[in-house]
């Protein structure tokens, strides 16, 4: 007997998320800001595939006890893995060594696009997220990593952060390579240690010193192996990060840069070295200072929204010498719902226009006026869901409609349209139900001669 099949359920999978009109509206307010200010500091776009094979993208992520190495991956008709990217970074490597001859150099490209992590999700933390990155290929100077932090910071302020809302910091991966050395720590057990470092953030510095050691459970009561140094390699890893030396070269050269921007808030954090393992020179990482509201609702500062830096040896990887190359990446749902909680974007929607529709009859005058209404840019529909005017004024109230017209056998023979500004009486819906109290209610309501339509309706919508 066959087995009856069951209804799926109408749930997500773990760590993915369906995003609303106004987010939507928010992230494309969002992008479009970065993308400006990107092409502004004369950078231009790229786009890649949100597949590529395995080996390409390289097993550079933090979390490496995670499943498939932190990547989604399939095998493709040909018996080849290939995977998700999980960062817009390793796919420009790839893209970079197969046109190396043919991109101009110093190549500055940005991307916006989806990436995907095969993580453990958590509050705030997704398997699809959206980034948008800038790079430069080509250029060995620390002026140009100084350059990122400061576009990083000019986006800020194009979003309407003050120099108070945020905090750009910056380190370099050399300074540590030669405590490293002074401490003998032994070079397969580093990776670890700068992961550990990275989540000074999280779990403070007994945490780090806990992760560094011997590990360290969390509230959950899942337990983070610890990397096994000595307690004399983690206290002297500690106290780096409380006061990391700072005759570095690259870093000299970022701060030379960085004096020509006194204003903005770019300081030096010896704890900044990014989780990724690719990074080689300057890192860098912007968090937001602001307070917001947690999953429990505690407030809590934000955090990071962005990070980046030097990585000089990844498209080496390729069979190519090495080439120098920096970068920065954005978290832009990150940023998205940090201005979400501060309600700094003033996200306004179109303006709507509803035709009601008083009778199928008049149908062919209904479809002329919102084909009028749409070559002139005017976002418009014809209500098919009731012809009871009633609901079809409620919808318009759902909808935040900005007018609507009503029209017909009467007014279709006059030339005539009646116009409603809904802005003007928003409790129309609750008061009006029959067609002659349309006519008797005058708030907001105009009549207009059909071939007046366009300049009527731009009257209102821009007043």
């Amino acid at each position: 007997m066959k087995k009856e099949q069951k209804n799926p359920k109408a749930v997500l999978p773990k760590g993915f998320k369906d995003n609303d009109e106004i987010t939507i509206s928010i992230r494309k307010k969002v992008s479009k800001t970065i993308e400006e200010v990107c092409q502004n500091f004369g950078f231009r776009e790229l786009e890649t595939p949100a597949f590529e094979f395995t080996d390409a993208l390289g097993k550079f992520l933090p979390d490496i006890d995670r499943p498939s190495g932190g990547v989604f991956s399939i095998q493709d008709e040909d018996n080849q893995w290939i995977s998700l990217r999980y960062d817009l970074t390793a796919p420009l490597a790839r893209f970079v060594a197969a046109n190396y001859q043919n991109i101009v150099k110093p190549f500055k490209r940005y991307q916006s696009g989806n990436v995907w992590r095969n993580e453990k999700p958590g509050p705030g933390r997704y398997r699809e997220f959206r980034q948008f990155d800038a790079d430069v290929i080509g250029v060995q100077s620390a002026n140009i990593d100084a350059e990122l932090c400061v576009m990083v910071a000019k986006i800020f302020e194009k979003l309407g952060l003050s120099s108070k809302d945020y905090r750009i910091k910056y380190s370099n991966r050399m300074i540590w390579n030669d405590l490293f050395n002074e401490t003998n720590i032994p070079l397969n057990q580093i990776s670890e240690v700068l992961r550990a470092i990275d989540k000074l953030d999280r779990f403070g510095e007994d945490g780090v010193r806990e992760l560094l050691t011997t590990g360290r459970k969390d509230q959950s009561g899942d337990v983070m192996s610890g990397v096994g140094l000595s307690d004399e390699q983690a206290a002297s890893i500690v106290q780096f990060i409380k006061n990391g030396d700072k005759s570095n070269e690259q870093i000299l050269d970022f701060e030379n840069y960085l004096s020509n921007f006194p204003n903005l808030s770019i300081d030096f954090d010896p704890s900044v070295v990014r989780g990724l393992d690719y990074y080689t020179g300057m890192v860098f990482e912007a968090e937001l200072l602001f307070k917001v509201k947690n999953n429990k609702g505690v407030d809590v500062v934000f955090g990071s929204v962005a990070g980046g830096g030097r990585y000089d040896k990844l498209i080496s990887r390729f069979g190519k010498e090495d080439v120098p190359a920096t970068g920065i990446s954005i978290g832009v749902d990150r940023l998205v719902y940090a201005l979400q909680q501060r309600n700094n974007l003033d996200v306004s929607e179109k303006p709507l226009v509803v035709i009601v529709n008083m009778n199928n009859e008049n149908l062919s005058e209904y479809v002329k006026i919102a084909e009028e209404l749409r070559n002139n840019n005017i976002p418009c529909e014809i209500s098919f869901g009731s012809q009871n005017l009633g609901k079809q004024l409620k919808y318009c109230d759902k909808r935040n409609a900005s007018i609507a017209i009503i029209a017909g056998d009467e007014e279709f023979e006059q030339g005539v349209l009646s116009i409603k500004d809904l802005s003007a009486g928003k409790e129309i819906s609750k008061q009006i139900s029959e067609r002659d109290e349309w006519k008797e209610s005058k708030a907001g309501q105009i009549n207009i001669e059909r071939k007046n339509l366009i300049s009527s309706v731009l009257k209102i919508i821009k007043k």
